[in-house]
């Protein structure tokens, strides 16, 4: 009679647990393939870091990050310059997510707590990339308007208004930079006098060919197109407009990749990690 109760009371508990695990599974919300704004896909990566990492800034064109181990990395995206995101590896028995700035060489990659984690880090990366190129575009359409009014008043001028001292300062540094192979501060010293000087066609074509070479593609299309609308008639015009269609080529041909890569069928995940 001993063994009877004993295995009748083992039969009641298994009871009572099937009938809660329903329960629990329907207790937590699969989460949706990606975010519905832009405060969500905030909020998820501030969830999906928890613990690993800290943001240090947050932006529409940039998530910065740091290590909050002892030993201290600090890691920059820039949004809108992610060729490709990739999730579903494994570092040291860490599910890790894997992304590439175009810009780069190489990939970075930053590790999680287990796979729900770094897919929802992974969805909310891709949102925020999208949002940052489509913002990004917009700003430069209406930087190359404004522009435009800039450079009609310096072709009718005659003469030609003389580049300020601080300008030229700028333009020694950077062709100086450029002779010694400094590329990454020739860039700078460009931008510099740019900044000061807009229109200084040589400069414009100087820095879009020197960030086409760094795949800056962004930076070279605007500076280029800012040349095109100083010196339309310039003997080296079709080679600038020619310039710009191989430009636009790379960043469509990485964008295509990770609109493949994000159409990629995933296995669900589950919120509440």
């Amino acid at each position: 009679m001993r063994r009877l109760n004993t295995f009748a009371r083992s039969a009641a508990t298994l009871l009572a647990l099937s009938l809660l695990l329903p329960l629990s599974f329907a207790a937590r919300k699969e989460t949706p393939e990606t975010p519905v704004d832009k405060a969500e896909a905030e909020k998820w990566i501030t969830s999906s870091i928890r613990q690993m990492y800290k943001i240090d800034e947050l932006n529409s064109q940039y998530l910065m990050l740091s290590s909050s181990r002892r030993e201290q990395y600090h890691y920059g995206i820039a949004l809108a310059r992610i060729a490709s995101i990739q999730s579903g590896g494994i570092q040291d028995g860490y599910n890790t997510v894997t992304w590439q700035d175009y810009t780069h060489n190489g990939t970075d990659y930053l590790k999680f707590f287990g796979r729900a984690r770094a897919e929802e880090f992974a969805a909310a990366l891709r949102y925020l990339s999208t949002a940052a190129r489509e913002e990004a575009r917009a700003q430069q359409e209406g930087t190359l308007r404004q522009f435009q009014a800039q450079a009609k008043t310096w072709r009718e001028a005659s003469p030609k208004p003389v580049m300020p001292e601080a300008a030229r300062e700028h333009q020694v540094l950077a062709e100086y930079a450029f002779k010694q192979r400094e590329t990454e501060k020739a860039v700078r010293e460009y931008k510099s006098a740019i900044d000061i000087f807009p229109t200084w066609p040589e400069g414009q074509f100087n820095l879009a060919t020197l960030a086409g070479e760094q795949k800056d593609y962004d930076t070279a299309i605007l500076h280029m197109k800012e040349y095109l609308e100083l010196v339309p008639e310039s003997p080296d015009a079709q080679a600038a407009k020619d310039s710009v269609i191989i430009w636009r080529d790379r960043i469509s041909s990485f964008q295509a990749e990770e609109n493949k890569a994000a159409a990629q069928p995933r296995k669900a995940s589950y919120r509440g990690h």
